[in-house]
């Protein structure tokens, strides 16, 4: 059994681009979702701001090397970056290319978000921007160069496997086939053997029931949306909530707590292997406005408690790998660097929770000190 792994989702729009700046304008990157946030209810907190790190560059050094540093500190070994790739086109994967320059020991992964980049979180549901695409040439350019990243050193491997994240595994045309050849091209290239994970949230089109049936090795649960075990009445709410959405009803507001029912749910429903996630917090009306959603009542002692019930689900794995959403999903209220006047750290909590859950009995465990 291997040793327990945190994996922090890491997403690389902090910083212009040429396509961000087509889309949205010139310099435009996630920092302005972040910026023009404002309270939608009595007692909501926006705009929430960076603090330490500062409204950051990815394009910066210096900001790269002292993430790296903080995530080792909080207990995090490896980034997943977001891994934008739409039939040999790539977006945001400058920021992970600087990373394995400056320190080859820190360790990533990938997480392919693969769907097409529309206009939808900014009210513009019918603007497509880049279109997500499958075909036989695109999978072997695709495993050329995940084969190459898997040859960098740096990628994280578990149990002599290499996970590999699927954001959307349903949209894969014949996802078995597909994923199947993707895997023995990868092999063909550099001898290493994807551990392919599916992205497991609520909903139809996000719920999978078993793995294997997509040519999946397990999923990983994001429980973030409302979770109905009835399918009638998921699809119920879901339509309720797109038809609030369109006459400018919401945002939608939830409690934090049902993050980690839905999780408890969904793991013991799935038929394979599921990897648990701590969600650190989530309120993306910055990016989503009035059609966004909010969990209330996150503050240090449920973050506490929600870590270490995800730790002990976790441990239930032969492959041991503890998703953290996320490292710096600002514009979606997701973060695990430091926020600005902050009264608690979400690093440091989860510092502690990670540290119990890995001491020995003959070792010191951590204590967590209270922030500043």
């Amino acid at each position: 059994m291997n040793q327990l792994k945190c994996i922090a989702y890491y997403l690389g729009q902090f910083h212009p681009t040429r396509e961000n700046d087509e889309f949205w304008g010139e310099g435009f990157s996630e920092w302005h979702n972040v910026a023009k946030a404002r309270p939608l209810y009595p007692r909501h907190v926006q705009p929430v701001l960076p603090g330490r790190l500062g409204f950051y560059d990815l394009r910066c050094n210096d900001t790269l090397t002292e993430q790296m540093i903080y995530a080792r500190h909080v207990g995090v070994d490896a980034f997943c970056h977001w891994h934008y790739w739409f039939g040999g086109r790539r977006i945001l994967h400058s920021p992970l290319d600087r990373m394995l320059q400056l320190d080859p020991s820190f360790q990533f992964m990938l997480g392919w978000a693969n769907e097409s980049w529309t206009g939808v979180w900014h009210g513009e549901t019918r603007r497509l921007l880049i279109e997500q695409t499958y075909d036989d040439v695109e999978v072997k350019a695709h495993a050329e160069l995940l084969a190459r990243y898997l040859d960098s050193g740096s990628y994280l491997e578990a149990d002599g496997m290499h996970p590999f994240v699927i954001y959307k595994p349903r949209s894969i045309p014949r996802p078995i086939e597909y994923l199947g050849q993707l895997r023995e091209e990868v092999r063909r290239l550099s001898g290493a053997t994807l551990y392919i994970i599916g992205n497991w949230s609520p909903g139809r089109s996000g719920e999978i029931s078993s793995p294997s049936r997509l040519g999946l090795d397990a999923v990983v649960v994001t429980p973030v949306a409302a979770y109905f075990q009835n399918t009638m009445a998921q699809n119920v709410y879901s339509l309720l909530w797109q038809g609030l959405r369109k006459l400018g009803v919401g945002p939608e507001i939830r409690s934090y707590a049902s993050a980690s029912r839905t999780q408890v749910a969904a793991i013991e429903s799935i038929d394979g292997v599921a990897h648990a996630t701590v969600v650190t917090g989530w309120d993306n009306t910055p990016r989503s406005k009035r059609r966004g959603l909010v969990l209330t009542g996150y503050d240090q002692a449920v973050l506490n408690k929600t870590a270490t019930h995800a730790i002990e689900l976790e441990k239930r794995n032969k492959r041991q790998l503890l998703f953290v959403k996320s490292w710096n999903e600002w514009a979606e209220g997701n973060v695990l660097e430091p926020r600005f006047q902050e009264t608690w750290s979400v690093g440091e909590t989860l510092r502690g929770a990670l540290a119990q859950a890995r001491c020995s009995v003959q070792s010191k465990c951590y204590q967590p000190v209270a922030a500043n």
